[in-house]
């Protein structure tokens, strides 16, 4: 009998602890599950974008003035660029630009006879080709375009200006600065519009900033069409995205 009433205690022992453990995992199942939900209700929010622009003016205009000489003789063709520079040089101050806007470039020498497939090059009269480059740098950025257009003015007196691309206008690293800013409180001020039209939508309130990212301001060209260049263009649009993360909060 006292064998049979300790298999017995046993038994109700292991029932007991088989209960406990189940209860356990019931409940630490229920918990986990109330945590789970809890983070997502705590996760909850929404990214946003905010778009701020402004119109600008570039403060920087560059010009260069490339031109080239053709001959049989380097020290002369090399005289001849040195004169047609002098040329350029006083046609630009001649135009309202200081000495000091006028920088010069870097020479450039072609010699025909170094092509190994020419071999009378060495004894042609266009054997040697000097390109040279005066660069105008000026804040004078409306002066610079009928500079520009003026440019024939130099062709008639016998000199070859080749195609460099310019007039290019600069809005400055210092006017970013200077705009930046108020751009993007504009843009993070529209941000926060986005946010809470969405968070009405929802049924839900805007809380605070969970994370946020300026973005960077982009320099356009005022008129943005497909054959609009940037760098052509002295009139600027300056924009600034910004993309900010709000938690969203229950009512």
């Amino acid at each position: 009998m006292a064998e049979t009433s300790y298999v017995g205690a046993r038994g109700a022992l292991r029932l007991l602890a088989a209960l406990i453990v189940g209860t356990a995992l019931v409940l630490g199942g229920y918990l986990a599950g109330r945590g789970v939900v809890e983070a997502r209700l705590n996760d909850r929010s929404v990214t946003v974008k905010g778009v701020a622009e402004m119109e600008a003016r570039a403060a920087l205009a560059t010009f260069p003035v490339r031109f080239t000489v053709t001959g049989g003789d380097l020290t002369a063709v090399k005289e001849e660029i040195d004169r047609q520079a002098a040329i350029i040089r006083a046609w630009i101050e001649s135009k309202g630009f200081a000495p000091e806007e006028i920088a010069e470039g870097r020479l450039e020498v072609q010699d025909a006879a170094s092509y190994g497939y020419n071999a009378e090059a060495a004894t042609s009269a266009s054997r040697y080709t000097l390109a040279y480059t005066l660069n105008l740098r000026t804040t004078k950025v409306d002066a610079v375009a009928p500079l520009a257009q003026e440019s024939g003015e130099l062709v008639r007196q016998g000199i070859l200006i080749a195609d460099a691309g310019g007039p290019y206008y600069v809005f400055t690293a210092a006017q970013i600065n200077e705009v930046k800013p108020a751009l993007i409180r504009e843009a993070t001020a529209a941000a926060r519009v986005a946010a809470e039209e969405f968070a009405q939508a929802s049924g839900s309130r805007v809380g605070p900033i969970r994370n946020a990212n300026q973005g960077v301001l982009s320099v356009l060209a005022l008129d943005e069409s497909p054959s609009a260049v940037e760098w052509q263009s002295v009139d600027k649009r300056i924009r600034a995205v910004t993309t900010v993360e709000y938690f969203l909060l229950g009512d």
